[in-house]
C-alpha cells in the first residue's frame, strides 16, 4: 500500500457538487499521502468529464474508475477493491470534508495502527446552510490512544461519516455490500465490526453531510419509494447477525443487534409513514413473520408499543392508527 489515505467518491449524476467535494479533499500538503478514487457509477450527466478533468490536474492523486451503474454499494465494492491506502474512507459525491483539518488528521493515520478511527461530524442543511455536529464524544478520551472497540460498544453508535477503517480490515475480510440497493451504508457500518478490535476517537469533525435534499434516499417520499431496498438490507442485516453472532464477544454482538434492531424501527416508521392502504398492512405482517421466524428473540426485542399493536392484529390496529393520525 502506497498511500496513507484512500478516500472513494461515489458519484452519480453529480456535475452540480463533484467539484467542490474533491477540491475539500486538495489540501496541498497531504496530496502525496492521498489516493482520490472518484467512482462513477454510470452518470448521465457531466460527471465523468469533471472527474477526468480534475485526474488531469492531479495526476499523482486523483484516479477515475467509470462503471456500469450499479448502485452505491458497488462504488463501495470497486473502491475497497482498487484501495493502495492505508486507510480507507467514502466521501460521497454530494459530501465534502472540511479541508483545513485534513493535515491533522493524515498524521494522526501515519502514527496509529487503530482498525477504525472515529470523528464526530457535521450534518449540513442544504438550503440554510446551518451545521449541527453529530456524533461527538467523551472529550476526556486521549485522541492518542488505541481504546478496545468492545469497551466502547455501549456508548457508541458508527456512522458511515464518521468512519475510517483500515484497509486490510475490509479487503481481508471480504467486505462486500449490496448492489442495486439503497441503504447499504448499514452493511458497510455492521460487517466489519466482528473483525474490528480497536478504535481510536478523534475529537475534531472532517464530514459535512448534506442533508434536507429531495433527492436523498433518506427523504419520506424516496424512502416510501424504495421500500423494498430497506426492508431486503433489513433482513440481509437480520441474517448476517445470526450468522455472526456466537463467534462474537458479547459487547459486539449486543452493538450488531442494536443495529439490526434500529433497522427494523425503521422499517415499521417506512409502513406507518404510508397513507392507509390495505396493501401496507399486508405488508407488514409478511414483515412481521419473516422476523418472528428468522429470529424470535428479536422479534420480542423490536415489540414497541405501536409495533405491539400491529402485531396483535393489522388488520384493525393499522387502520385505527392511519385514523388516529387523520383525526390530529
Amino acid at each position: 500500500m502506497e498511500k496513507t489515505l484512500t478516500i472513494t467518491v461515489p458519484s452519480y449524476n453529480v456535475e452540480n457538487t463533484l467539484k467542490e467535494t474533491v477540491c475539500s479533499l486538495l489540501e496541498p500538503t497531504v496530496l502525496n499521502d492521498l489516493e482520490i478514487l472518484i467512482v462513477n457509477d454510470g452518470s448521465k450527466d457531466n460527471t465523468s468529464s469533471i472527474a477526468h478533468s480534475l485526474e488531469k490536474q492531479y495526476p499523482q492523486t486523483i484516479r477515475v474508475i467509470d462503471k456500469e451503474n450499479g448502485g452505491h454499494g458497488s462504488t463501495i465494492n470497486t473502491g475497497i477493491k482498487e484501495a493502495k491506502g492505508k486507510y480507507f474512507k467514502i466521501v460521497d459525491g454530494d459530501d465534502w470534508l472540511i479541508t483545513e483539518y485534513l493535515p491533522n488528521f493524515i498524521e494522526n493515520l501515519k502514527n496509529t495502527e487503530a482498525d477504525l478511527i472515529y470523528n464526530p461530524f457535521y450534518e449540513v442543511n442544504d438550503k440554510t446552510k446551518e451545521r449541527v455536529m453529530n456524533g461527538k464524544f467523551d472529550s476526556s478520551f486521549n485522541q492518542k490512544n488505541e481504546y478496545s472497540f468492545s469497551m466502547l460498544a455501549k456508548r457508541i453508535k458508527v456512522q458511515m461519516h464518521s468512519a475510517t477503517y483500515k484497509t486490510s480490515i475490509l479487503k481481508e475480510n471480504n467486505i462486500h455490500v449490496d448492489e442495486h440497493r439503497f441503504y447499504v451504508d448499514a452493511e458497510y457500518m455492521i460487517m466489519p465490526i466482528p473483525y474490528v478490535n480497536t478504535i481510536q476517537i478523534l475529537n475534531e469533525p472532517l464530514y459535512l453531510y448534506r442533508v434536507f435534499s429531495d433527492t436523498q434516499s433518506m427523504s419520506v417520499k424516496n424512502m416510501q419509494k424504495n421500500v423494498q431496498h430497506h426492508l431486503d438490507v433489513t433482513l440481509h442485516m437480520l441474517e448476517y447477525y445470526i450468522k455472526v453472532r456466537n463467534s462474537l464477544s458479547e459487547e459486539k454482538e449486543v452493538y450488531i443487534r442494536n443495529r439490526v434492531l434500529d433497522l427494523i424501527q425503521m422499517q415499521y416508521q417506512i409502513y406507518f409513514s404510508f397513507p392507509f392502504d390495505w396493501r401496507v398492512t399486508k405488508d407488514i405482517a409478511k414483515f412481521n413473520k419473516a422476523i418472528y421466524e428468522k429470529d424470535k428473540k428479536i422479534y420480542n426485542e423490536s415489540n414497541g408499543k405501536m409495533v405491539r399493536f400491529i402485531r396483535i392484529q393489522p388488520q384493525i390496529f393499522y387502520p385505527l392508527i392511519k385514523l388516529r393520525e387523520k383525526v390530529r
